[in-house]
């Protein structure tokens, strides 16, 4: 990461909690909490919303956007890339309009039907938060760190094919 903007609050390390995992986590929460429970992002003048059903005390979005599948078990795990930069997803968000912040909207299906999504890629960062437009907002569908260059490419290249069709 060479020049990361300075709207971004330093990554949040479990080593600065000297490996205790508990209160890592419970400073992770209080993060998600500040950012969008006591207070919500706004995207494009609209609130930001998130999945707020229980998942063992904290709102499903909060394990989502800290873990990861295994593509092997397909159970989450703790991605501590992801949770490291939990309070970069509402500056993301946020500062949209950053000359270092690639948007680009896509409509993809969701179960049975076609809704659109905005991707705030911040490739400096390696960093990707997804929104998707509902009736009432926007609502958060994940925030995670990039670190397979593969998955960067096919992210810079969907960034660019979007600003090709829409300049």
């Amino acid at each position: 990461m060479s020049s990361l903007p300075d709207w971004l609050e330093p990554l949040v390390r479990l080593e600065d909690f000297n490996g205790d995992a508990e209160a890592y986590i419970a400073r992770l929460f209080e993060i998600f909490e500040r950012d969008f429970i006591k207070s919500s992002p706004a995207f494009r003048g609209k609130r930001v919303l998130f999945d707020k059903k229980d998942d063992g005390g904290k709102p499903q979005a909060f394990t989502h956007i800290t873990t990861e599948e295994n593509w092997q078990t397909k159970e989450r795990e703790i991605c501590l890339r992801r949770c490291e930069r939990i309070a970069w997803i509402k500056a993301v968000i946020e500062n949209e309009n950053d000359q270092k912040v690639l948007v680009w909207e896509k409509e993809q299906k969701t179960g049975k039907r076609w809704a659109t999504r905005t991707f705030l890629f911040l490739e400096e960062g390696d960093f990707l938060v997804i929104l998707q437009e509902i009736k009432h907002g926007h609502y958060l569908i994940t925030a995670i760190y990039v670190d397979n260059p593969n998955q960067k490419r096919k992210h810079l290249k969907a960034h660019a094919s979007y600003k090709k069709a829409n300049p």
